[in-house]
């Protein structure tokens, strides 16, 4: 995990995330699944800052940061992922490298302990940038990585949220409170939510010792979605991203609408070739993602160090590392600790 190099701490930055909704504005919200859902997020990010305070490549440090957030149950993806219309886990996952955009994509698997060091796997071990479903996984096993059985990555809160979507006909959009596509009711499914815990999508983004950036993203998508959806997770210049000229982003929320507002890549341009600020190009791809019935937001590291963590939603879970060296975690728009 750690290298040779002379370590530059001043040019170190890190985030993650753990999903973006909203969340009930009574006591209900400070639950002990939120406050381990922090701690969590605290731990995680501890862990891969002090990676990259030892020399780590930003690559090593969002790819650890995610994969443990794929192990924790409190988060949908990897264990605890949230389940399909069938009942079963499809997790997607993307990484990418800043240095010379080298980016790895898996959709649809469900027997691969670890999706996102598959999609790094794809990256560095293939010719190719995206693989799905049984493709996916056959090139695991080739390469020798875990495999487990679906049931691996199921719990019984997840189980219990299909249940409920089921019944209330919904389908869960990372925390949202309606379908992007049907525009349906979806407010039982929002509550379910906001009480029993598991906040989303996960991603982290990092500027290394080097100047650096790399970014990753893993998910296991919708609760009660049709199966074979994919959303904007695995999809490279969309809700994954990372280019040394510009920046690092993961995305979490209306997997739909980020696709249709090409969400990474438009802050790119802005910033690449019209020298927008990233608070600026973030909040102009926010307000595209709006418009597009969405919610949502997005953790971003600027190859300037600039960092912004951006959501339309009423909370986003998230923890960074700035040029202070401190550890930051926070839900809402102004909780930090």
């Amino acid at each position: 995990m750690t290298s040779n190099v002379q370590v530059d701490r001043s040019l170190i930055r890190f985030a993650l995330h753990g999903g973006a909704g909203d969340l009930a504005e009574d006591g209900a919200a400070e639950s002990q699944m939120l406050r381990d859902s922090r701690a969590a997020l605290r731990r995680i990010a501890e862990e891969a800052f002090a990676e990259l305070q030892r020399g780590a490549s930003a690559l090593d440090a969002v790819t650890l940061a995610v994969e443990r957030l794929e192990q924790c149950p409190l988060f949908n993806a990897g264990v605890g992922a949230v389940l399909n219309r069938a009942g079963q886990p499809e997790l997607d996952a993307a990484i990418m490298r800043g240095e010379d955009r080298g980016c790895g994509a898996v959709a649809g698997i469900a027997r691969v302990q670890s999706p996102v060091r598959l999609a790094r796997a794809v990256m560095e071990q293939t010719p190719h940038v995206m693989f799905a479903g049984i493709g996916a996984e056959q090139l695991a096993q080739s390469l020798g990585m875990p495999i487990v059985e679906p049931a691996y990555f199921i719990t019984p809160l997840r189980v219990q949220q299909l249940q409920q979507a089921r019944r209330s006909g919904s389908i869960s959009l990372d925390h949202d409170d309606q379908d992007a596509d049907k525009h349906a009711d979806a407010k039982l499914e929002a509550q379910t939510e906001n009480t029993t815990g598991g906040f989303g999508t996960v991603g982290a983004v990092a500027r290394d010792a080097r100047g650096h950036l790399a970014a990753a993203t893993s998910t296991g998508g919708l609760t009660n979605k049709l199966p074979g959806r994919i959303g904007d997770t695995p999809l490279i210049g969309v809700g994954t991203f990372a280019d040394d000229r510009s920046c690092a982003i993961s995305c979490t929320g209306t997997g739909e609408a980020f696709i249709k507002a090409g969400f990474a890549n438009a802050i790119h341009a802005r910033l690449a070739w019209s020298g927008w600020t990233l608070e600026n190009a973030c909040a102009e791809a926010l307000a595209s993602v709006r418009d597009y019935g969405g919610r949502g937001g997005c953790i971003a590291i600027g190859n300037d160090g600039s960092l912004q963590l951006p959501f339309n939603s009423n909370a986003m879970y998230r923890a960074w590392a700035e040029a202070d060296g401190r550890i930051y975690v926070a839900v809402r728009a102004s909780d930090a600790d």
